[in-house]
């Protein structure tokens, strides 16, 4: 076989795409496709195809995807991905098609348009084809973070965080921040299934900011969600109405107390005084001027002890003058007690001034005990505070079972040995410590604090360890509490 025939041969065989060419000749084909690459849509008719799909259908920005598509062959040829820039379309990369005509790229997502070209071959019969341009639209980056709602102080809780596409080593920050506490960050890298995630306690409740945020992924921008977490003091202590729920309303009164069972209270905190006939009766003051309309209906006597009326005087009187529409009557000791009773929230009755009443603390004692409110054990749905720490005495010896409690302006003895009887302090907040508390523990007695009503307050009283909160702003403290 003659040299003229075997380059005959090896001509055909290369024309035929069965023959791989040698550098030289591979050169030359790339020059031919640079050449078809510049052949105008005028030179010939160009076929149109649909544009290339993406898998994913909404990549990640930069994230590497998969281009598939096809066009109108019967036969392998070669085609090009082309990317729109600066208004003239560059090509990217280069390919083969099968048999059917299908096509893969695998590219880098970006947000530039990008279109499939097969150019003309006419040594075949092939037409040019051109694919639809088509935008790969990225998506943003996702993150989610798993934060409870609600944990105890001092308990340790897991926090997860988990960007989106999950993929290991990526950088996340955590940023707690609370209100009595500062600010924490931690920075976190995401193991091998994408999930960051870290431990943490809080030394002390309230409201806790968690803001996360993952970093910026492959040219896609910084995300960041927030959450909100409560740090709930545990064991909570009891939150008891002062004067019930008055509010707008009349204090000392039926609808106040049954408002604040409504709400919630564990107790409700009541001041018994006796009229000038023996009727136990729900009053704070001294005098009614402050309370009811007793200038408009006892003219003259606005500064007359209320130990000096009648239970039938007392009757007259609108305990919510000027502050509500509907008269609201004085409630005696036992309407109290019968409006509560059903509901089992304990009742914290405050007896006042034993010296201008004499034995109304025994008198007390012998209304709850008919109610079968007094019981053995720690079962009472009744306590018995007051001021006069005698009275309180002849209380604990008139009914061992009973529940007494001596209430303090200033804080109590160093010795609380000689109280050893009485079974809760009941202490103004303003002398409320923690070595006070370790006192009266060490005493064998709780303690109470009065009258609490600011929420970040309560927390702390809460932190401490404090049995029970007094407050006048029962719906807010109810709120951080709970």
């Amino acid at each position: 076989m003659g040299r003229s025939t075997i380059a005959t041969i090896a001509a055909l065989l290369v024309a035929a795409g069965l023959l791989v060419p040698g550098p030289t000749a591979a050169a030359a084909t790339a020059e031919r496709l640079r050449a078809y690459d510049a052949i105008s849509t005028r030179d010939a008719p160009t076929r149109v195809a649909r544009a290339p799909r993406a898998a994913p259908a909404r990549p990640m920005l930069g994230e590497a995807t998969t281009l598939r598509g096809t066009i109108p062959s019967r036969q392998r040829r070669p085609v090009v991905l082309q990317q729109r820039r600066n208004g003239t379309w560059r090509t990217v990369a280069r390919a083969m098609t099968r048999r059917d005509g299908t096509y893969r790229f695998r590219v880098a997502a970006a947000r530039t348009r990008l279109r499939v070209v097969a150019p003309r071959r006419a040594a075949r019969g092939l037409p040019r084809v051109r694919s639809r341009s088509a935008r790969l639209v990225p998506r943003p980056q996702q993150l989610v973070a798993t934060v409870p709602h609600v944990v105890a102080r001092r308990r340790s809780v897991t926090l997860r965080v988990r960007p989106l596409p999950a993929r290991a080593g990526r950088r996340v920050t955590i940023v707690l921040r609370h209100p009595r506490l500062g600010t924490r960050r931690v920075t976190l890298r995401t193991r091998a299934a994408g999930t960051a995630r870290t431990r943490t306690a809080f030394a002390r409740s309230g409201a806790v900011q968690v803001r996360v945020t993952a970093r910026r992924y492959r040219g896609a921008a910084a995300t960041t969600v927030r959450r909100r977490l409560r740090v709930v003091p545990r064991p909570r202590p009891a939150v008891v109405s002062h004067r019930g729920l008055f509010g707008a309303g009349a204090e000392n009164t039926v609808p106040a107390f049954t408002r604040a069972v409504a709400v919630g209270a564990d107790a409700v905190e009541a001041d018994v005084r006796r009229t000038s006939d023996g009727v136990l009766f729900l009053i704070h003051d001294e005098t009614f001027a402050r309370t009811t309309d007793v200038a408009a209906v006892f003219p003259g006597r606005e500064d007359d002890p209320v130990g000096s009326f009648t239970w039938a005087e007392v009757r007259r009187l609108d305990a919510a003058a000027g502050r509500s529409t509907s008269p609201t009557p004085v409630p005696s000791l036992d309407e109290l007690l019968r409006a509560v009773d059903k509901s089992g929230v304990r009742v914290v009755l405050d007896v006042k001034r034993p010296d201008l009443y004499p034995r109304i603390e025994v008198e007390v004692l012998e209304t709850a005990q008919a109610r079968g409110l007094v019981r053995p054990g720690d079962g009472d749905l009744v306590r018995f505070d007051c001021f006069d720490w005698t009275a309180a005495h002849r209380i604990a010896l008139a009914d061992p079972d009973a529940e007494t409690g001596l209430l303090a302006m200033r804080a109590p003895p160093s010795r609380l040995t000689p109280y050893r009887w009485a079974d809760q302090w009941v202490v103004n907040q303003r002398v409320v410590d923690a070595s006070l508390l370790a006192r009266v523990r060490a005493s064998g007695a709780g303690l109470d604090v009065w009258t609490v009503n600011s929420p970040s307050a309560a927390l702390d009283f809460a932190d401490l360890g404090v049995d029970a909160l007094i407050t006048d702003n029962l719906p807010a403290l109810r709120r951080v509490l709970r």
